[in-house]
């Protein structure tokens, strides 16, 4: 069975008054289910799902995300492609802080990336073992079930520089009695229960980001990236939507995606394809692809053969439009961006802008006609790009 939809689970941390100045998220499976087997991929689907397929702006706007994040992860260069004032990554308890990841810790935090604690403790081992990245921790969540409240009033506090959360508080009086204790935030039922955000899947195939990542392991110029980046037009749509997420700077004003990719640069592009790997390891779907997807690479193909057969003597340029065309309404369509904003953002050119909203010059065409083929509309499609010498018989073969 194939699962055409994923799962968020979303909590929002407030403060004293009530404000909402960040949300948890935490992973669920493709059933929905917080079923957790390795650490490392949840975390990296949770980010995939965030950044790549909701997006930041509906799913937690200017406030902040907290992401739990596992050991392995922080050994990797992927938080880099991160915006460090955005994010908050909790250290769960269970969590094993060798010296390798209390320096990553310790360098991520130099560079101004946010941690947190989660489910912090008094408990002698639960010291021995954080007390090392103490002084790298700006936020530590306290489970209000599993902490005795006397030990804040009874023993040296640790945590005295830390700001603190308390969560899984249920009912008012609760949320008072820690704030007398000089915490600053809170998060449970009493305010809101966690919110399942589900949303379409559009999945690239597993192999082709293999390939991808193993292409930019080799010295590969930034055409040959580009050419393998033409094929998937799966991964252009994830690419633009966690740029757009986190690194708006790198699409305004692009005119292909083709300058995206360049903006973006080797480097971050072959971390980012990490992250998608990890997102999808341990699991048996990732060979799958789903509607939404083969939908998507249809649309691409088909407004790329009808260049090619309207014009046998295409432009690079004319191809790079086309894509970007097609981009942007699966935007639009599939990702729910408006397009209105899409166009604020790009500063496309006048025939792009009018391919996209008039449907007017040979591009907007082309871009008609593909929709009218999506309905089975074949003498539709054939009426918009007769005068290019395109016949229904043409279009059926």
């Amino acid at each position: 069975m194939m699962h055409n939809n994923l799962h968020l689970g979303r909590q929002p941390i407030l403060d004293g008054s009530d404000n909402i100045i960040g949300y948890e998220f935490f992973y669920r499976n493709r059933y929905g289910e917080c079923i957790i087997d390795d650490p490392r991929h949840a975390t990296a689907s949770v980010l995939v799902n965030l950044l790549n397929q909701i997006g930041s702006a509906s799913s937690f706007g200017e406030t902040l995300a907290f992401i739990n994040t596992d050991g392995p992860l922080l050994l990797t260069n992927i938080l880099r492609t991160l915006p460090k004032d955005k994010f908050v990554f909790e250290l769960s308890e269970k969590m094993k802080p060798n010296a390798r990841v209390q320096d990553a810790i310790r360098y991520y935090h130099s560079l101004g990336y946010r941690f947190a604690l989660d489910n912090a403790s008094f408990h002698p081992d639960y010291f021995e073992t954080f007390a090392p990245i103490f002084p790298f921790i700006e936020f530590a969540k306290f489970d209000v079930n599993q902490t005795d409240i006397e030990q804040f009033q009874l023993l040296p506090n640790p945590y005295g520089q830390m700001k603190l959360i308390a969560q899984k508080v249920e009912f008012y009086e609760m949320e008072e009695a820690y704030a007398a204790l000089g915490f600053e935030y809170f998060q449970g039922f009493y305010f809101a229960h966690a919110h399942v955000i589900t949303e379409r899947r559009i999945d690239p195939q597993y192999v082709d980001v293999m390939s991808i990542f193993s292409l930019l392991q080799q010295d590969v110029t930034i055409e040959e990236i580009c050419d393998a980046f033409r094929d998937q037009g799966i991964l252009s749509l994830q690419l633009f939507q966690f740029l757009r997420s986190v690194h708006p700077e790198y699409i305004e004003g692009i005119s292909s995606i083709r300058e995206m990719i360049e903006r973006f640069g080797k480097s971050a592009l072959m971390q980012w394809l990490l992250l998608l790997i990890y997102s999808r390891s341990g699991t048996k779907a990732i060979n799958e692809k789903n509607s939404h997807a083969v939908f998507a690479q249809s649309r691409i193909d088909t407004m790329s053969l009808l260049l090619k057969k309207i014009t046998p003597d295409f432009t690079e340029k004319q191809l790079e439009d086309i894509h970007l065309i097609a981009m942007l309404s699966l935007l639009e369509g599939l990702m729910n961006i408006p397009m209105e904003v899409l166009l604020h953002n790009l500063f496309p050119s006048q025939e792009i802008e009018d391919a996209i909203v008039t449907h007017t010059g040979m591009l907007g065409r082309i871009y008609a006609a593909t929709l009218k083929l999506e309905s089975g509309d074949i003498n539709g499609a054939a009426i918009l790009i007769k005068s290019y010498g395109i016949t229904p018989d043409d279009l059926s073969s």
